[in-house]
């Protein structure tokens, strides 16, 4: 099992039951889950979800998470 933690962005916190926002949540998956896996237990859309930050680093829904890693999820930003 891999432990990872998740901060959420925008109005994202606000669809999680007690996220706290100071320290986010911190969850377990299997080794070999992906970014889509953990956006997907989190009951978020691809359309929710503008950009997904891996250790700071942009990640594609295909990136394998890793005991440890810090994931920021931004809301996806509409407006004209």
């Amino acid at each position: 099992m891999i432990k990872v933690i998740v901060k959420l962005y925008g109005t994202l916190p606000e669809r999680i039951q007690a996220y706290d926002p100071d320290k986010g949540l911190i969850l377990e998956f299997a080794q070999g889950t992906k970014v889509a896996d953990l956006t997907q237990r989190l009951n978020l859309a691809a359309e929710d979800t503008g950009v997904v930050a891996l250790d700071g680093r942009v990640a594609a829904p295909e990136t394998s998470l890793y005991d440890g890693a810090q994931i920021r999820i931004f809301q996806a930003a509409y407006g004209g």
